[in-house]
């Protein structure tokens, strides 16, 4: 399967501007997720949808794949195009888009309680481990598009893949598929 990153990045989410000055504000949430990423086991990564790039990775995220950290950051999002398996690859372009259409449907006030998670293979050489990814919300482009998204990432509680299904979790527990 020959993907690019630009696959993963829908024009459902596409975010055609962020003013210079919104991004001198970011390094706040940056270090909230550093300081995250120091007190979990959990992997954490700030997605930039702007630029179609990460602008944070906590270090074990670059272990988990094999990679030193700088690797990990040079790489953004090629990462998972380049340690995803390619039956995986095609499931995370699905849930990408059912995700983000789902998410559209939700009224812009709304948008920032919810999460979307799903399980998927990452490989470090031969070997793949099931993981368990969440992406959540931190802030909205002008027109209610996700900017930037915390996401975490931890080995996944089953065997198989398959809880994928763009289920969206609202803040207080309550389901939407």
């Amino acid at each position: 399967m020959n993907k690019e990153k630009e696959d993963f990045f829908l024009h459902s989410n596409e975010v055609n501007h962020i003013n210079r000055e919104d991004y001198d504000k970011i390094e706040l949430l940056v270090n909230a997720a550093k300081a995250f990423a120091r007190s979990t086991y959990q992997c954490v990564y700030i997605i930039d949808y702007f630029h179609q790039d990460f602008i944070y990775a906590s270090d074990n995220l670059a272990y988990l794949c094999g990679l030193e950290p700088e690797q990990l950051m040079d790489a953004g999002y090629q990462m998972y195009i380049d340690h995803v398996p390619d039956a995986d690859l095609q499931m995370l372009l699905e849930v990408n888009k059912k995700g983000f259409d789902l998410f559209n449907e939700l009224p812009v006030g709304d948008r920032l309680d919810y999460t979307i998670s799903y399980d998927f293979h990452l490989t470090n050489g031969r070997q793949s481990r099931l993981i368990h990814h969440h992406l959540t919300p931190i802030l909205l482009s002008d027109d209610g598009r996700i900017w930037l998204a915390l996401c975490t990432v931890s080995l996944a509680a089953t065997d198989e893949p398959g809880r994928w299904q763009a289920t969206i979790f609202y803040q207080y527990g309550y389901g939407l598929s």
